[in-house]
C-alpha cells in the first residue's frame, strides 16, 4: 500500500514540474508602410499674356504654366531645361526665354517668352522629374497646352470690284484669319475681307492676326464715282494743278521743282450724291499787304482778305455765292494768283510787291480748315507741306491744318473717307511728317 502511495506521488509531481516549464510564446510583425505609388505631375493650369486671344501667341507674349508635384514621400526634384522640353508640332524646340520657379512646396512655374518658331505648343516631362523616397521615379507625361505659337505675319490681297450705281467694292483675301476690323464684313471661313467705298482713296490698313502679328494691306479705290471731290491749288509758276483722292497731292509739281513755291490759292469741287453744301472749308490767306487788306485774284477775279476766309466765322461751299470756274467746273476758291506777283497791290492799288520780295514767294494760303455738314458716315482728312518743315500732322473733321500764320502751305491732299477708316488714313499719312514726300 505504501509502495502504491508513494508511486502515485512520484507521477503527480512529474506533472507539476513539467507545467512549470510550459511558455506562452508571441510573435509582434512590424507595421511597414510600402509606398508602391511614383510621383505625379499635376498641371494646375495656363495663362497666356495675348488677351483675348489666349489660344495663340507669338515671341512677344508669356505663357505661365502652373504645375504641382505629388507625392508624400519627395526625395529629390529636378525642374530644368534638361528635364522639361517644349516642343512646337512635335518638334523639340530649344530657346532662351525658359524659366521655372519653385512657388511653394512642390507646385511651380513655367514661363515661356522669346518663342520663335510657329506650331501646335506641348510641354514635355521626362522621366524622373521627381524622385521619392523609394527610389520611384515619375513617369514621362507630355501636356497639349491649346496654345498656337504663331510668328508669320498676314498678308492680305487687295482687289477693287467696280458696282452699278458708282460704288466700288474692296475685297481683301486673307492668307489666314485675323482680328476684327470695325467698319469691314468677313466672310464665313473669316478669309475674306469687303466694304463699299463711294469715292476715291487710299492708304494702309493695318492687319492683326490672333497671335498679334501685324502688317498692313494697301487699300486703293480709283473707280468709284458715287461722290467726287476734287481739289486743286495755284501757284504762278505752275498753274492750276488738280487731285481726285487716292495719293494726289494738289502742288506736288510746283514741290518737285522747288518747295519754296507756295500755293497762292485752293479751290474744291464737290458732286455726286450728297448735299451741294456737304463739304464745307475756310482758309487762312496771308498777304504782302496784312491785315484788313483784299485783294482781287489774277486769274478768277475772286476777291480774298487777309487772315481766315470767310472771316465772318462761317465756311464756303458749293452754294457760295462767288464760285469761279475752272475747266469748265464750278469751283469754291480762297486766295489768288498773282499774291507773290512784282507789282500787285490790294484792291485799292496800295503797296506794289517789290521785285526782291515777290521772288521770295513768301505769300499764299498757311492753312486750311474743312467740315462735313453730316460725320454720320464719313469724315474728312487733309494735310499741308511748309517749305522747310515738310509734312505736318494731318488734321481732320474741322481742325485748322496751319504751321503758323506767316507760313504758306506748299501743297496739300485731301480724303474724304468712310468714318470707320479715319484713323488709317491719319496715321498712313503721318508717316510723311517731316518729309517732301510728293510722289508715291
Amino acid at each position: 500500500m505504501l509502495i502504491l502511495l508513494i508511486s502515485i506521488l512520484v507521477i503527480l509531481i512529474n506533472k507539476i514540474i513539467y507545467a512549470k516549464y510550459i511558455f506562452q510564446n508571441e510573435f509582434y510583425i512590424a507595421d511597414l508602410n510600402i509606398d508602391r505609388t511614383k510621383p505625379k505631375i499635376e498641371l494646375l493650369n495656363i495663362t497666356n499674356t495675348n488677351k483675348g486671344y489666349e489660344n495663340y501667341a507669338n515671341k512677344n507674349h508669356i505663357i505661365t504654366i502652373n504645375f504641382k508635384i505629388v507625392e508624400e514621400n519627395l526625395k529629390s526634384v529636378f525642374c530644368d531645361k534638361e528635364h522639361i522640353k517644349i516642343k512646337i508640332d512635335g518638334v523639340y524646340s530649344d530657346f532662351d526665354g525658359i524659366e521655372i520657379n519653385n512657388l511653394k512646396e512642390n507646385m511651380y512655374e513655367l514661363k515661356l517668352k522669346n518663342i520663335e518658331s510657329s506650331g501646335k505648343l506641348n510641354v514635355e516631362f521626362i522621366e524622373g522629374v521627381a524622385v521619392d523616397k523609394g527610389g520611384l521615379k515619375s513617369d514621362k507625361v507630355e501636356f497639349d497646352t491649346n496654345i498656337i505659337i504663331d510668328n508669320i505675319v498676314p498678308n492680305g490681297n487687295f482687289l477693287e470690284n467696280k458696282m452699278f450705281d458708282g460704288k466700288v467694292s474692296g475685297v481683301i483675301n486673307l492668307s489666314e484669319k485675323i482680328r476684327n476690323i470695325e467698319g469691314w464684313s468677313f466672310s464665313e471661313d473669316m478669309l475674306k475681307l469687303d466694304k463699299e467705298f463711294t469715292n476715291n482713296i487710299s492708304y494702309n490698313l493695318p492687319i492683326e492676326d490672333y497671335a498679334g502679328n501685324k502688317s498692313f494691306v494697301e487699300v486703293n479705290i480709283t473707280q468709284a464715282s458715287f461722290i467726287n471731290l476734287v481739289f486743286a491749288s495755284h501757284n504762278s509758276n505752275v498753274g492750276w494743278t488738280y487731285g481726285h483722292g487716292n495719293y494726289d497731292i494738289a502742288g506736288s509739281k510746283a514741290v518737285s521743282i522747288n518747295p519754296v513755291l507756295k500755293t497762292e490759292a485752293i479751290a474744291f469741287n464737290v458732286s455726286g450724291n450728297i448735299d451741294t453744301d456737304f463739304l464745307q472749308a475756310k482758309a487762312f490767306v496771308h498777304t504782302y499787304w496784312g491785315e484788313g487788306s483784299l485783294a482781287k485774284c489774277h486769274t478768277s477775279g475772286l476777291l480774298y482778305n487777309y487772315g481766315y476766309n470767310p472771316n465772318n466765322g462761317t465756311y464756303k461751299t458749293m452754294i457760295s455765292e462767288d464760285l469761279v470756274v475752272l475747266g469748265g467746273k464750278k469751283y469754291f476758291q480762297f486766295g489768288g494768283s498773282g499774291i507773290n506777283a512784282t507789282g500787285s497791290t490790294d484792291i485799292n492799288g496800295n503797296r506794289p510787291i517789290p521785285n526782291n520780295i515777290a521772288n521770295l514767294h513768301n505769300y499764299g494760303i498757311s492753312g486750311v480748315a474743312l467740315n462735313l455738314k453730316d460725320y454720320s458716315k464719313y469724315a474728312i482728312v487733309y494735310q499741308i507741306l511748309v517749305d522747310k518743315v515738310g509734312w505736318i500732322n494731318a488734321c481732320s473733321n474741322g481742325e485748322v491744318c496751319m504751321y503758323n500764320e506767316q507760313c504758306a502751305m506748299s501743297a496739300f491732299r485731301i480724303a474724304l473717307v468712310p468714318k470707320s477708316e479715319k484713323q488709317y488714313v491719319l496715321d498712313s499719312w503721318n508717316k510723311d511728317v517731316g518729309t517732301f514726300k510728293v510722289n508715291r
